[in-house]
């Protein structure tokens, strides 16, 4: 495990905590529960942590797990505040070399390897106008150094000279001429940036950016219907409006394009991504988008130089073709009744001189019970169990265990019900018997019953001895329940019943092998039982 260069020392440890807690240490008491987890955070700390400092104090000092918290908090301030101090004093101050010069034009001699002038650029604490009157080495823009977190050039690639840290109209670098296609003509300029030029003081205040991108991947193309005519156009999550190409726009033209308003030119700037060339904006329409059974109003800007139709944002969302939440890859399956074995329906007698017992609900802890809430309405929707109405005799409670993956499994308490239960005495096979009949030498497949006792109906009659209380009333199972003493002779006399006369077959409750000596010998045994 090792720590993340931008994670704080403080979230380290507490994801540490959090994997610890799924060791399993809490079947100790609760003191060597404690011990054990401060143990393994310590290890993993001095393992996992980016410091070598803090690992030297851990592994020299006895210290315990507070101590070592607070050290590792100390040394993470230590060392940002040097980071600030080391990029304050290397990137703000610069220092250059000033010759002077003679009237006729040569340099003045200096002793010594002196230098005559140096000049020191002052920092913004300094002289705070300088910020202002100086443009940024890497955008171009003022208000900022190049160094500054807020320069919007930080980490983009330069489509000049490939580097990164500064756009293309700063690059000191040569600049390349444009491009050729295959057919001798100049590659269009792609469309990178959509600007807002709203009248409104407000806007002009906070003047918004609207951004377009299209990087030449097409893998994300969508065909749609255009004021009823078709076209291709790219999805950009990224784009705050819909863009045409002139060419598409003069197709539209001839297909008789359905369009509610057209407008020439555009009361917005658009320029490339990193550029302060304006582009040329040819105009406007409104017209409707539909795609598949969807169909929206949208609005769309013709821009000249545009390699690709592209389709914004907020109408892809209309549409329906991008989604954004938690729930998008969600897949929800329609619960069906669970199967069960057909003509098999299981009756459990009781003893007539035992009195029936009516035992209090269980409370569930709080954090469970919606949990719980959710389990039974999965039971009722897959005929597992139904709800209990009118006079009952015998009522047992629910108990809720959890797992190991956060989820529930209710059980029920049947010792009662299982003292008055009559067992039938179905003869059940003998481990060492069972083995000894499987041959040697055979080719064999093992088939697992899945939650086998629910597959066995019970007697409508039966039905009452399996009544559980709960916080939301009163239920009773459908399903041979798990837990009642009889359940299991009752289910191997069904298998006995369902799988005597297939040969080469073995059992034993919810476990079934079949085997042949050869293997088309043992599918069609397996075709036979399946």
């Amino acid at each position: 495990m090792r720590q993340k260069k931008d994670e704080r020392f403080a979230q380290f440890v507490f994801r540490l905590r959090q994997q610890v807690a799924e060791c399993g240490f809490e079947k100790y008491s609760s003191d060597i529960a404690k011990v054990l987890t401060e143990i393994t955070l310590i290890d993993v700390i001095a393992q996992g942590c980016t410091s070598n400092e803090l690992r030297s104090r851990i592994l020299k000092e006895d210290q315990t797990l507070p101590q070592i918290e607070a050290l590792g908090a100390m040394i993470e301030s230590v060392e940002e505040q040097v980071r600030g101090l080391s990029s304050f004093s290397t990137s703000e101050e610069k220092i250059y070399r000033i010759e002077e010069r003679k009237a006729d034009g040569s340099n003045v001699q200096t002793s010594g390897g002196k230098i005559n002038h140096i000049v020191r650029s002052s920092t913004g604490n300094h002289n705070p106008n300088v910020r202002d009157r100086v443009a940024c080495f890497s955008c171009g823009r003022h208000g900022h150094f190049s160094n500054s977190p807020h320069c919007p050039a930080r980490n983009q690639e330069c489509r000049n000279c490939k580097m990164r840290g500064h756009f293309e109209t700063v690059c000191r670098k040569g600049k390349k001429r444009g491009a050729f296609n295959q057919s001798g003509q100049k590659e269009s300029k792609k469309i990178r940036l959509v600007e807002s030029t709203e009248t409104n003081s407000e806007m002009q205040a906070a003047e918004k950016t609207y951004y377009a991108f299209y990087s030449g991947n097409k893998a994300n193309m969508i065909a749609c219907c255009i004021g009823g005519v078709s076209c291709d156009m790219l999805v950009d999550s990224g784009a705050d409006c819909n863009l045409v190409t002139p060419e598409a726009w003069n197709k539209f033209k001839e297909a008789g394009i359905k369009v509610y308003s057209s407008t020439k030119g555009c009361d917005r700037k658009l320029k490339a991504y990193g550029s302060e060339n304006l582009l040329n904006v040819s105009g406007s329409f409104v017209a409707d988008i539909r795609v598949g059974q969807k169909c929206v109003k949208a609005e769309f800007f013709v821009v000249t130089g545009g390699q690709q139709c592209l389709l914004g944002d907020e109408t892809s969302k209309l549409l329906g073709i991008l989604k954004v939440g938690l729930d998008v890859n969600k897949v929800t399956e329609e619960v069906k009744p669970f199967s069960k074995i057909s003509g098999v329906q299981v009756k459990i007698h009781t003893d007539p001189e035992i009195k029936p017992v009516f035992q209090p609900l269980r409370r569930v802890p709080i954090p469970l019970e919606s949990a719980v809430k959710s389990k039974l309405e999965q039971l009722l929707a897959r005929d597992i169990i139904e709800v209990k109405t009118g006079p009952t005799s015998w009522v047992s409670p629910l108990v809720v265990v959890g797992k190991a993956n956060g989820d529930v499994r209710l059980c029920l308490d049947l010792r009662r019900v299982n003292e008055a239960v009559l067992r039938e005495r179905h003869p059940m096979p003998v481990v060492d018997e069972y083995l000894a009949r499987l041959g040697k030498d055979m080719i064999r497949s093992k088939l697992d019953i899945r939650e086998a006792f629910l597959q066995v109906e019970l007697d409508p009659e039966s039905r009452d001895v399996t009544t559980f209380i709960t916080s939301l009333g009163l239920f009773r199972f459908k399903r041979l329940p798990f837990g009642l003493v009889t359940a299991p002779e009752a289910f191997q006399r069904t298998m006995d019943e369902i799988l005597t006369g297939c040969e080469g077959t073995h059992w034993y409750l919810d476990d079934v092998i079949i085997e042949g000596s050869t293997e088309e010998e043992h599918d069609r045994r397996v075709d036979k039982v399946v």
